[in-house]
């Protein structure tokens, strides 16, 4: 009994079993990413006050990492004192 069971089974499986996707697998994979992208969340990051940045220790720059150039910290924000012009 076991072995007609298995049988049918198993032929069922290979006449059956032959068709494949043949379609694009684009939109199952964006719509994986768009669920994973929405149950993550977005979190908010806070930028350092300039007094109390560790990158830029202050000043509102930074030399690069090749030592060659300045850059302008975009880890810190521009206190209320600061960002007045002076003319």
């Amino acid at each position: 009994m076991n072995k007609l069971i298995l049988c049918i089974l198993l032929s069922s499986t290979i006449l059956f079993g032959t068709n494949e996707y043949s379609g694009s697998t684009l939109a199952p994979v964006i719509l994986a990413g768009s669920i994973i992208k929405v149950k993550s969340g977005d979190v908010i990051k806070q930028k350092y006050k300039r007094s109390q940045c560790p990158v830029c220790k202050g000043k509102g720059w930074y030399i690069s990492g090749d030592g060659i150039k300045k850059v302008d910290c975009g880890y810190c924000e521009v206190e209320a004192s600061a960002s007045v012009i002076r003319r």
